[in-house]
């Protein structure tokens, strides 16, 4: 009897060292992907967000198959750009950085810098950059990405996988999620989901690139001392989208399916 105890003590024992030792490997296989991240993107300013989103916002101009639709691109309310890094061995870490800009009327804000990270755990390996374009849709989801510190993602900022197509069908509602989020690669849009990232303000980027401490609300008010010339040619960028009217005519993939089923 009491050696069957003590044979059940020493094996409960030996599990819990066990899991202690796998928990320590975690963390430590956690912190190693964090510094691959670290160094991934180490160094990025706002000004190289810029030219990656003018980058971004050129290709969009001129894509005519399937892509963001242009009226809901028109009608949302802000605009974030992120360029997310991976970096994982076993566990899986994300983090990037990109800025939001918002509607002011008809014209555009500054841009304010932002980060993303999250983590998961997975049999992975490797390490890939992915861009995202999120469109926000309502004044909460621009909210969200006006506070300053870190925050986590909620429902006002889960980016839903949105509509692809030259434009959408009549009747059909153009917004019916707070952010609708794109994967870009090569020129193409497509809708994709994007969860389980936090969000927070780059403060210190934003601090080298406009030469004053303000947080995230000041900048996106547009209560910036000085505008530096990248962000005259953003505005420029945007503003030229806007007045592109929607194309009209069938998507590429809208005339296979039609074919299809001829």
């Amino acid at each position: 009897m009491r050696d069957g105890r003590r044979r059940d003590r020493i094996a409960n024992e030996s599990k819990t060292r066990h899991c202690l030792c796998m928990y320590k490997t975690i963390i430590h296989l956690i912190v190693l992907s964090w510094f691959a991240l670290g160094s991934a993107h180490a160094g990025s300013t706002l000004g190289e967000s810029i030219d990656k989103t003018i980058d971004i916002l050129e290709q969009y101009g001129k894509a005519e198959g399937d892509s963001i639709p242009r009226n809901v691109f028109h009608e949302c309310k802000g605009l974030v750009i992120l360029s997310i890094y991976k970096a994982a061995f076993i566990i899986g870490a994300e983090g990037g950085e990109g800025l939001v800009v918002i509607r002011k009327g008809n014209k555009w804000s500054p841009p304010s810098g932002i980060s993303a990270a999250g983590a998961g755990v997975g049999f992975q390996a490797g390490g890939s950059v992915q861009n995202f374009v999120l469109l926000l849709n309502t004044e909460e989801a621009v909210k969200q990405f006006m506070q300053k510190g870190n925050y986590t993602s909620s429902a006002a900022v889960e980016g839903t996988a949105g509509p692809v197509g030259r434009e959408l069908s009549a009747g059909v509602a153009t917004v019916n999620a707070p952010v609708y989020s794109y994967s870009f690669s090569k020129g193409l849009f497509g809708g994709a989901s994007l969860s389980g990232l936090g969000f927070g303000s780059a403060d210190d980027t934003n601090e080298n690139f406009y030469g004053e401490r303000l947080n995230p609300r000041e900048i996106l008010d547009g209560k910036v001392k000085k505008t530096p010339e990248a962000v005259h040619r953003l505005w420029k960028a945007l503003e030229e989208l806007d007045k592109k009217p929607a194309i009209k005519g069938k998507t590429p993939s809208q005339e296979s399916k039609k074919k299809g089923t001829s």
